[in-house]
């Protein structure tokens, strides 16, 4: 295929309009979450923002350990649901999702009491934990009918309000945030300022969820969702986002332990370079975010429409998301020691080695664009889930010996060989066991 034929089918092809939409709203969302953190860093100085980060990511893992993963189920299902055109499936669905809904506020709650605890067993500091509690608490709040408000303009494919929603999220939440720490309170007005416009988001995500639903009879009203079902309808879907859940919740860990772990070894001050060192570095790549979350609907659609399909364009979208993380991450690295102190200022440039250290690790990250939404879609979590765990199950207690001795530079090592490893073990799997001519099967069954 020729250059220009390449460039014909892009511009026609739906998929890639939709990736393209989606990707100048992430731009935006990005842009705004990296000139917040920027700005607060800056604010907070390398020790205080240290403390910061962690905070953010305890919270992360509580919110991830409460949260059962059922909004990425949810999709998986709405995905073959609304492409069969089964309203009544695609209803129970995101009743389904709402029920959880109300057990995941629950355990949020208790997440938030527990953390400032739980702080200060690990970290000597309970500060830390009530800093994560209302982070807990803003990111319920803000995804509850923001996530069914986002899934169902993805549904429907309204890229553009869909990305536009998220955006907003972004702005209003981020600006918050910055305004209250500026005006002086600190790491306080910072997570106040999260949790405020999480209630404004709320509001917001409601009336749109009513707009949608009025437009199609696949989505039931505010009303329907909060009313009380039987237990049956909760079991449906409950084994199937049981093993959802536990995958990206492995995965999420992926995120999340890192900083956790360094911070037992070492001071917030270290803490903070390692954490902008690897925001920088996801920062670039999160512009590829948007191709894994229209993924989540498109590869269950595909399993319906076409399945013989699935693996050609599970291996295309992983090649070129692989070239793009490639070629984003070698243009990141050349500029990052002028980036780092433009962006962060002269207190903050030691962070520059451990960047150019992680370059491994943000090069592979593309080819692990499709892998969650294709385990899902051909509803094999459960591979996904112990290569994970395997991976997990040696590379934390090897990742506490290389932090412990090497400090920093042993969590590049570790972050690198996690991601990398289990990004190329899944991708080969998946290649070695995908089969062109998969019968259809509905992906609310479990296997």
């Amino acid at each position: 295929m020729s250059v220009k034929e390449h460039i014909t089918y892009f511009s026609q092809n739906r998929f890639v309009k939709n990736v393209a939409t989606l990707q100048i709203g992430n731009f935006g969302s990005t842009l705004v979450q990296g000139v917040a953190g920027i700005i607060i860093a800056r604010l907070l100085q390398p020790q205080l923002f240290g403390i910061y980060a962690i905070a953010f990511s305890l919270a992360g893992l509580l919110v991830l350990i409460v949260s059962l993963g059922v909004q990425d189920a949810v999709t998986t299902i709405v995905g073959g649901t609304h492409a069969r055109q089964d309203h009544q499936a695609t209803r129970e669905a995101f009743m389904f999702m709402a029920k959880m809904t109300f057990v995941i506020g629950f355990l949020s709650v208790i997440a938030a009491l527990a953390a400032p605890s739980l702080a200060s067993k690990i970290y000597h500091n309970s500060l830390i934990g009530w800093y994560a509690g209302i982070l807990i608490i803003a990111s319920f709040i803000s995804n509850t009918f923001l996530n069914f408000s986002t899934l169902a303009y993805q549904i429907i494919g309204k890229i553009k309000q869909m990305a536009v929603l998220t955006f907003t999220d972004q702005i209003v939440r981020n600006i918050l945030a910055l305004s209250l720490a500026a005006l002086g309170f600190g790491i306080t007005g910072a997570m106040t300022g999260h949790l405020v416009g999480a209630l404004i988001m709320l509001v917001v995500s409601i009336v749109v969820w009513e707009h949608i639903r009025r437009s199609d009879i696949a989505f039931p009203s505010f009303r329907e969702l909060i009313a009380p079902t039987g237990p049956g309808h909760v079991r449906k879907h409950l084994s199937f986002s049981a093993w959802i859940a536990l995958d990206k919740n492995i995965a999420t860990l992926y995120n999340l332990l890192p900083i956790l772990m360094v911070a037992l070894y070492v001071s917030t001050t270290e803490v903070t370079y390692f954490k902008i060192s690897l925001a920088y570095v996801n920062l670039v790549i999160g512009l590829m975010g948007p191709i894994s979350t229209l993924l989540n609907v498109e590869l269950p659609r595909m399993r319906e429409e076409d399945p013989r399909a699935l693996r050609k364009n599970f291996i295309r979208v992983s090649l070129y998301s692989l070239l793009g993380s490639v070629i984003l991450t070698a243009g990141a690295l050349v500029v990052s020691p002028i980036a780092l102190r433009i962006l962060y200022g002269a207190n903050f440039i030691s962070g520059v080695k451990y960047i150019l250290g992680l370059g491994i690790y943000g090069a592979f990250l593309g080819i692990g664009v499709g892998l969650g939404p294709m385990w899902r879609a051909i509803n094999k979590v459960k591979i996904s889930i112990l290569i994970n765990t395997i991976t997990l199950g040696i590379g934390i207690p090897g990742g506490l010996y290389l932090i412990s001795h090497f400090g920093v530079w042993g969590a590049v090592i570790m972050v690198t060989c996690w991601f990398t490893i289990s990004h190329l073990a899944s991708f080969f799997y998946l290649l070695a066991h995908l089969d062109p001519s998969l019968e259809k099967q509905s992906p609310s069954a479990t296997t």
